[in-house]
């Protein structure tokens, strides 16, 4: 329950470390722009939401996200062009290609979508440190405080709700 005064303020508050940030990770100043407006209107359609108590650091993940989105269409444009390359040219591989590469991105940001609003903040926190930021258990213990075991077991419930999840929304694609 975002409304547009609300996301004014976000917008003021905000804009100049989300964009810092995206021109870091891209080092374009176009696509940094767009980054961050792309956050912005994900707010506004109502797409993502966000808490006042951790706005700040919800929308900088946002908008590294979308830069490692951009990051890796890139990437797989790259390795695409390097596979045309090696194969003679035929071009007609480059559209296949392209589009498988588009919906594994498409995937994983529907996961990640789903774990920010479908997880509680802590087995959030603990499952992108394990998986994004590839923290061992006890480096993830150490700097949150918590036992391993219980490491485990946020990452335990992640998975869960995750198969879950997407395996009521595969059965209901049928």
């Amino acid at each position: 329950m975002t409304d547009k005064e609300t996301i004014k303020k976000l917008f003021l508050e905000h804009y100049d470390r989300m964009y810092l940030l995206a021109r870091v990770l891209l080092h374009d100043d176009e696509e940094s722009r767009d980054a961050v407006s792309e956050v912005f209107a994900q707010l506004l359609d109502g797409t993502v939401r966000v808490r006042p108590d951790t706005a700040g650091s919800f929308l900088l993940t946002c908008v590294r996200n979308r830069c490692l989105k951009v990051l890796r269409g890139k990437q797989v444009r790259e390795k695409a062009q390097k596979l045309l390359a090696m194969m003679g040219d035929e071009k007609d591989v480059t559209l296949p290609l392209m589009l498988e590469a588009g919906r594994e991105i498409d995937q994983l940001e529907e996961v990640l979508r789903f774990c920010q609003e479908g997880l509680t903040e802590q087995t959030l926190r603990v499952f992108l440190m394990h998986y994004q930021e590839r923290k061992r258990y006890a480096d993830i213990s150490a700097e949150l405080g918590i036992s391993e075991a219980a490491v485990y077991k946020h990452l335990a419930q992640a998975l869960k709700r995750i198969k879950n999840h997407f395996k009521s929304s595969d059965n209901g694609d049928d």
